[in-house]
């Protein structure tokens, strides 16, 4: 049977949008590129560098009739053309029969497992962009106790630089980064982490890294730890996983920003669908004879997205670090 609106499910749509809400709390994508809704999937988006920030044109105003010079405060324009993606799962109708209420329990189950994938699918994505971003990062290795060296087992004459490496990344930003990202094995490295422990001082009594010590320590608002872990090859015949951190050993220094045409990071542009209320997320069912003891129905969840990069310059990456 046809459901409303042309197989397209709002009640369901509406529940996506509000239970990626909850994932999103957990993953560090919506924070560091946030999402900002569009009314097509192509168009342009602006851009920036140092040069849109500092530059300061001539600004004298000579003779009686004279002009004044002319200053385009936007970044350049670049084209951006969304993807789509969605999942799909099976639903027994046998199981269906037993449902009741506005949306039957299995087909919201089956929506906000598909709206999770979804959403690690996306983390991703964004981790994939920004720890790839030619020349905006730096690889630590080997042992010792300078700023180009790893972070892990921490001694007299090993441990690195952790204070040395992060300050010198932010100074490749063009603005001071108010968003730093680690991943859990990177902080496991600098919870205790002798230097680090010197560096926040004695008189103030810590014993231990967290993230309001790092945000205080380099004057950082907003200090996340990630904990996306996912697998994300092909499914093997024996159904082994092999589970990693979707960041790495990676701390990435960033400005963000939720305002459309400020310089910031990055942006994640999402299609306003009116048929799913216009939060992006689209739910369609439609039945399915062949399959289960009734035959089923399929629910699928899908939005139409890109992540874009507004300004490389406000982004750095030190990688392996741990």
């Amino acid at each position: 049977m046809a459901r409303e609106l042309g197989y397209v499910s709002p009640l369901l749509s509406n529940l996506a949008v509000d239970h990626s809400k909850k994932v999103r709390e957990g993953l560090v994508a919506p924070l560091l590129f946030p999402r900002i809704t569009v009314g097509k999937p192509s168009g342009k988006y602006a851009v920036y560098s140092a040069e849109n920030a500092y530059k300061v044109p001539d600004v004298t105003m000579a003779g009686e009739r004279s002009r004044a010079a002319e200053f385009a405060t936007s970044g350049k324009m670049k084209d951006y053309a969304t993807s789509r993606y969605g999942l799909k799962s099976f639903i027994d109708k046998a199981d269906l029969e037993f449902m009741d209420g506005p949306f039957k329990l299995w087909e919201r189950q089956k929506t906000e497992t598909l709206v999770g994938k979804l959403e690690l699918a996306q983390e991703k994505r964004v981790a994939d962009t920004v720890l790839n971003l030619a020349g905006r990062s730096t690889a630590l290795s080997g042992t010792g106790i300078t700023k180009d060296k790893k972070w892990g087992n921490a001694s007299a004459s090993a441990g690195g630089d952790p204070d040395g490496a992060i300050r010198e990344a932010i100074g490749k930003l063009f603005y001071r980064p108010n968003f730093m990202l680690l991943s859990e094995a990177v902080f496991d490295v600098l919870e205790f982490h002798p230097r680090l422990l010197e560096k926040l001082g004695e008189a103030n009594m810590i014993k231990k890294v967290d993230e309001a010590t790092l945000a205080k320590l380099f004057r950082i608002d907003r200090v996340i730890i990630a904990k996306g872990r996912a697998d994300f090859g092909k499914r093997t015949t024996d159904g082994a996983l092999s589970v990693s951190s979707i960041w790495g050993n990676s701390v990435v220094l960033a400005h963000v920003s939720d305002v459309w045409d400020e310089p910031c990071a990055g942006k994640t542009l999402t299609v306003k669908y009116q048929e799913a209320d216009g939060q992006g997320y689209v739910v369609r069912t439609w039945s399915e004879e062949d399959g289960g003891i009734l035959g089923g129905e399929y629910v699928q969840v899908a939005h139409d997205v890109t992540e874009l990069v507004v300004s490389e310059n406000l982004i750095y990456t030190l990688k392996d670090v741990a």
